[in-house]
């Protein structure tokens, strides 16, 4: 297995779709993965992607509306 060390977790996409794609990919996996403060709580937690553009707080099971890729208050 070769490094992934530019591209992270984009690596699994072996040489397909391109540097480019890969890297805007990278880009939001990141910050996905990333932990948010809650609006309700304020708890900086990691939100739970429900379905496109609804996010739920794994603390207070708070459910609301945001961007597609990223959650965000």
């Amino acid at each position: 297995m070769g490094k992934t060390k530019v591209v992270g977790e984009t690596g699994s996409y072996g040489a397909r779709y391109g540097m480019t794609v890969r890297r805007r990919a990278l880009k939001i996996l990141k910050k996905r993965h990333e932990k948010v403060a809650c609006p309700r709580c304020g708890k900086l937690v990691l939100m739970k992607r429900l379905s496109v553009g609804v996010w739920t707080c794994p603390s207070c099971a708070y459910t609301y509306a945001g961007p597609a890729h990223v959650a965000k208050a």
